[in-house]
């Protein structure tokens, strides 16, 4: 209150010395430019002057106003539009994980223009088309979003090459993560799809290349490893059986199993593969070796029922082989039937009969009687065939449901 009244105060004593001093001598002021000149007073022009400040102030304080509240307003919309976005795109993604891939790829795609986070809106969108089976839709997405953020090529390679393994389309995912390839050695994830694709296509070939790989960056364990690089092994043994005959299937066989690591060709599973294919493939007398040195290593019960089937060059010294396992396994049923059958394969008659009841007391079955009943037919003992071929069936049935039956007679 006190400097405004002190403020009033001068403002009285300048004004009424303003007064006098013009009435003394109200003075002259001369404005020329160009053709014009402007006369006054120099009270006149003083009052002008303070006017026209006046104004001009106000001008400047009016015009610094509105354009600060522009400034407000545009940044208020901003900040409204981005909220609206953030909002849509929270929706869309919650709309996502729901499964309603419609919502969520219309939510995601409109938010996306006014979001800060483009990449994820087309990239969720992508994902929410390739759901709808919408591969149109699904590329013109994927294309946004690389349009979108510089940087980002490999990802949605991956990404890309991960939803056409999800459709099906296995040939041009493999196109795909060829192209991610260069670049794989950082991005370790591109191994663990191209592992999926040659799985989906049979290419055991390719994948068994690509284990190295698998086995540097740690896309898989050693245990998932040590299952696929049998499996690769055995799968490559299979196809080579069934497109490859005679001498040039046996040679090819023996090709694959030379390039197996140690723990590979000592595999009970895959020795038993191996075995099967070089039988099929007419090397019989490979097949023994492979199965006699397995059991030697690790008894099997599906490697000592093989060894009973396959034929070797000397049947005689094969029985002899299987006959010194006894000492080790003397109560295996398995063991008996296959020297029974190695018996028969020597004409031993009387020896595979033994060997064959000693199977069927240990632990009765429907193949070890259906053996004893064909020798025994042959040898012109029907009653005592007929009984193990009965016993055989019965075994063979003894899953069907329990029935009323007549009484015997």
């Amino acid at each position: 209150m006190k400097r405004l009244f002190v403020f009033m105060l001068l403002a009285l004593i300048a004004s009424v010395g303003f007064v006098i001093l013009v009435k003394h001598d109200p003075g002259y002021v001369l404005i020329s430019y160009g053709m014009y000149t402007l006369e006054t007073s120099l009270s006149v022009a003083i009052v002008s002057f303070i006017v026209l400040w006046f104004i001009l102030n106000r001008l400047f304080v009016y015009s610094s106003r509105i354009i600060r509240q522009s400034v407000a307003l545009n940044r208020w919309f901003s900040t409204r539009h981005y909220r609206r976005s953030q909002k849509k795109t929270a929706q869309g993604i919650i709309a996502f994980v729901e499964g309603k891939w419609e919502q969520s790829r219309r939510l995601l795609t409109n938010a996306a223009v006014k979001s800060e986070t483009p990449l994820i809106n087309y990239l969720f969108a992508a994902w929410a088309s390739n759901e709808l089976r919408d591969d149109a839709k699904t590329g013109d997405l994927l294309r946004m979003a690389g349009e979108s953020t510089a940087g980002a090529e490999v990802a949605l390679e991956i990404a890309q090459a991960k939803m056409q393994i999800d459709r099906g389309y296995l040939e041009n995912s493999l196109a795909t993560l060829t192209r991610a390839k260069t670049n794989a050695s950082q991005y370790p994830y591109v191994y663990k799809l191209l592992q999926q694709v040659y799985v989906g296509l049979n290419d055991w070939g390719s994948l068994t290349e690509l284990l190295p790989e698998l086995k540097k960056h740690n896309v898989i364990d050693k245990e998932e490893l040590d299952a696929l690089t049998q499996h690769c092994c055995k799968e490559q043994l299979k196809v080579i059986v069934h497109s490859e005959k005679g001498e040039e299937a046996r040679v090819a066989l023996l090709d694959i199993w030379r390039k197996q690591s140690k723990s590979v060709i000592r595999n009970g599973d895959v020795v038993l593969c191996y075995a099967q294919c070089l039988s099929k493939a007419g090397d019989e007398e490979g097949a023994e070796k492979s199965l006699r040195d397995q059991l030697n290593r690790e008894w099997s019960q599906p490697l000592i029922d093989l060894y009973g089937i396959v034929k070797a060059g000397d049947t005689n010294k094969q029985l002899l082989h299987a006959e010194n396992w006894l000492k080790q396994h003397n109560n295996d049923e398995q063991l008996f039937l296959c020297l029974g059958r190695l018996a028969l394969r020597n004409q031993l008659w009387g020896k595979a009969r033994e060997y064959f009841e000693t199977s069927n007391k240990l632990a009765a079955s429907s193949e070890t009687c259906a053996e004893l009943g064909r020798l025994l037919g042959r040898l012109g003992k029907h009653e005592q065939s007929n009984e193990y071929f009965h016993q055989g069936l019965l075994m063979s049935t003894q899953d069907l449901p329990e029935l009323p039956m007549p009484n015997k007679h």
